[in-house]
C-alpha cells in the first residue's frame, strides 16, 4: 500500500516546521476514539514502525512499515484501550510505541558563538533542567548536535550532555555590538566604482576591512568598511551606508545596531 503522506528523511528534519494537535474527538467503538490532529512525527524504532489498520474490533497490523530515522505527517490520533496510534495515510497508522513527536539530534562538528554578553545557562536536555553551568557571552564553543524542539526552536549540545538555546548562537563571532548613528549615500553619485558593498566610518574606530552587520527598520546591512567621509572622520559614533541613491534618500538619519564581526 503506498504512503501518501511522506514528509523527509532525518538528514532534512530540521526544516519541518511543527504544527500542534488540535480540533474534535470522535468515537469509533466503546474501546477506540479518534481525535483529529495535524503535525509531524519521527520513527524512532531502529527497526522501522509497523503499520496497522483500523478494524470494527480495533487495530490490525498490515504487511508494510515505515522506515527507521523518516519523518511522517499526521492526521488523526487514535487511543485503542489505552494504546495510541497516530495516522500516516488512508487508514494507515503507527504505535506510539515506535514514534517520537520531537525531531532527532541532528550531528554536527563545528564551532559557533555565543551572540550576547554575560552568560548563559546550559541545560541537561533542550528545555530540560538547568545544569548549573554557564558559558560565557561572546565566547566560541565547540557544538556536537542540533535539535529542533517542539515549538520549533533548536537547541545546541556543546558537549558533555549541555545544551544551549539556539537564540543565543551564531555562526558569526560577534566582538562587540553597539548603538551608532548612520546616514546612507551612493557612491557612484559621487563618482566612485567602490560598489555598495562598503560603509564609511572613521578608521581610527573600525580600521579598514572591519566587517559590520547594521540592523536598521528591521533590515539588516553586512557592510565592509572602506571609506571614510569627512562626516565619519569627524563624527567616530557616525556611519555612511553605501546603497543605491532612491534607498539612501528613503534611508535619511536614524540610529541603528551594529555588531562587529571576526
Amino acid at each position: 500500500m503506498k504512503i501518501k503522506k511522506f514528509v523527509a528523511s532525518v538528514f532534512t528534519v530540521t526544516t519541518l516546521a511543527l504544527i500542534g494537535i488540535s480540533t474534535q474527538t470522535q468515537n469509533v467503538s466503546a474501546a477506540t476514539t479518534t481525535t483529529s490532529t495535524s503535525g509531524t512525527i519521527y520513527v524512532t524504532n531502529a527497526s522501522g514502525a509497523s503499520l496497522y489498520a483500523q478494524t470494527q474490533d480495533g487495530v490490525a497490523r498490515i504487511a508494510s512499515a515505515l522506515g527507521s530515522k523518516t519523518a511522517w505527517r499526521i492526521d488523526k490520533t487514535m487511543n485503542f484501550n489505552g494504546a495510541i496510534y497516530y495516522e500516516v495515510g488512508s487508514n494507515e497508522w503507527v504505535s506510539a510505541s515506535d514514534i517520537s513527536t520531537e525531531a532527532p539530534a541532528v550531528s554536527l562538528d563545528k564551532d559557533m558563538y555565543i551572540n550576547v554578553a554575560g552568560g548563559v545557562n546550559l541545560y541537561d536536555a533542550p528545555n530540560g533542567n538547568f545544569t548549573g553551568n554557564v558559558a560565557s557571552g561572546h565566547t566560541m564553543v565547540h557544538v556536537y548536535a542540533s535539535k529542533t524542539d517542539a515549538t520549533g526552536n533548536t537547541w545546541y549540545d556543546v558537549g558533555r550532555s549541555q545544551w544551549i538555546n539556539g537564540k543565543y548562537m551564531s555562526t558569526d563571532n560577534v566582538k562587540q555590538t553597539l548603538t551608532m548613528s548612520a546616514t546612507a549615500y551612493d557612491p557612484v553619485v559621487l563618482g566612485s566604482n567602490m560598489g555598495y558593498s562598503g560603509v564609511a566610518a572613521n578608521l581610527s574606530k573600525f580600521p579598514r576591512g572591519t566587517h559590520l552587520r547594521i540592523t536598521a527598520n528591521g533590515k539588516t546591512y553586512d557592510r565592509v568598511v572602506n571609506d571614510t567621509g569627512l562626516f565619519a572622520y569627524s563624527n567616530p559614533n557616525q556611519l555612511d551606508i553605501a546603497m543605491p541613491n532612491s534607498q539612501a534618500l528613503q534611508f535619511g538619519r536614524q540610529n541603528v545596531t551594529v555588531q562587529v564581526l571576526g
